[in-house]
């Protein structure tokens, strides 16, 4: 068992943006994100995070969708700042 599994998934702390948003998904939307947020929160230190230009935060791409989050390995917490559709999300979050 590797480091990270045996600390398990990251806690996911939620935005009132986030959730806002992600309230908004049919069930397949929401599943498809939570399945790409627990496989990120398993591997935190090792996954490939895509870090955005100018503000501090990283993009996570779920198809046409992108979560913008910020993470601290040691603390194993992923915030999750903003959730939307690749064309607007990136206006929301940098507002």
């Amino acid at each position: 068992m590797t480091e990270e599994q045996f600390h398990g998934a990251a806690t996911q702390i939620y935005s009132a943006e986030y959730d806002r948003d992600f309230l908004k998904y049919t069930p397949a939307i929401h599943e498809r994100i939570e399945r790409k947020l627990s496989d990120m929160g398993m591997r935190l230190r090792k996954f490939p995070h895509q870090r955005l230009k100018g503000i501090e935060a990283f993009k996570l791409r779920v198809g046409e969708y992108r979560v913008i989050y910020q993470y601290d390995v040691e603390k194993n917490e992923i915030l999750l700042i903003a959730t939307g559709h690749r064309r607007e999300v990136y206006k929301k979050s940098m507002s």
